[in-house]
């Protein structure tokens, strides 16, 4: 994800995609389904989840996505299989593309209701399985991009017309006020998932299932807790959900986990705020506005919207 505007599919060119993908490898006559369009297109074609990852982003970054679910499958991780082990390129020849080129990498499907969401026990010891699986993972992981990922999404709101300047120096104030409260944090960067959240969890036959392993990483491993404190904090969860999960995960409190909850408050603040297209702040859209007032300490201000 840039630090900028979010990427979006034009869903015809991802379909496209998706059948340029299955005439490479063979997939057979079923019928591809779509099943999302986020940072990557993904679509089901028979009993493989077909995942298309937006131009740029580099084939070994999704052959680490691969490794990472093998590991877990050693270990006796529940997470997504991969249906083969090596990612490969889709190209589309669309006027104005310039011949782009999309990595894919094909999964197991899973059974599962869409709409059933992880208890928070469950969510909790799968995290904790994670951290354990990955705990002497000695690969050249990518490096925790927070700060610079943060600071530069903020720094690119001073040009946006949708945002007053003092709006912007409160998002730089408590970027720095964060920074001073991590400064001493002991722990070493160990791999973490990056992007640990109920929504990259379905709940399959067995129980459940990790997905996207994006942002695998080397990290603080409160990060990867915060997400579902966040969910609590700020997208209208049940407090009882985050208790389990916490008692699922079991380890006492880590070293600023309260801190890291801040950070990511902050940063999933700031990426809404970066994707905000309005000419002017009496125009944009009240999600920003009920961002900004969680962040600026008003007394129960607004659910954010998970968008």
């Amino acid at each position: 994800m840039t630090a900028g505007r979010r990427l979006t599919w034009d869903r015809d060119v991802a379909t496209a995609l998706a059948e340029t993908a299955r005439r490479a490898v063979d997939l057979g006559s079923a019928p591809a389904r779509l099943l999302r369009l986020g940072t990557n297109a993904s679509f089901r074609i028979g009993d493989v989840v077909v995942r298309i990852a937006p131009q740029g982003r580099p084939v070994d970054a999704a052959a680490r996505e691969i490794e990472t679910a093998r590991m877990l499958e050693e270990h006796g991780v529940r997470a997504v299989r991969p249906a083969a082990d090596v990612p490969f390129v889709v190209g589309r020849a669309a006027a104005g593309s310039g011949g782009a080129r999309h990595v894919v990498t094909l999964w197991r499907w899973v059974d599962h209701d869409p709409r059933a969401i992880v208890d928070g026990f469950g969510f909790g010891a799968l995290l904790r399985a994670f951290h354990r699986a990955t705990d002497a993972d000695d690969r050249p992981l990518p490096p925790w991009p927070q700060w610079d990922l943060i600071g530069g999404r903020i720094a690119g709101l001073r040009t946006n017309p949708a945002f007053r300047p003092g709006e912007v120096d409160l998002l730089d104030r408590a970027l720095d006020d964060l920074r001073r409260r991590l400064a001493d944090d002991p722990a070493p960067h160990r791999p973490i998932h990056g992007d640990a959240h109920p929504g990259n969890v379905i709940v399959g036959p067995d129980g459940p299932v990790l997905l996207d392993f994006d942002l695998v990483g080397r990290g603080p491993r409160p990060w990867d807790l915060a997400p579902a404190a966040l969910h609590v904090r700020r997208y209208g969860g049940d407090p009882a959900w985050f208790a389990a999960a916490r008692a699922g995960y079991g380890e006492p409190a880590l070293p600023h986990e309260a801190d890291y909850v801040d950070l990511r408050e902050l940063a999933s603040a700031v990426w809404r705020l970066a994707a905000e297209g309005a000419p002017d702040p009496t125009t944009r859209a009240p999600e920003v506005d009920a961002r900004l007032a969680a962040l600026a300490g008003e007394r129960d201000p607004p659910t954010w919207r998970a968008s």
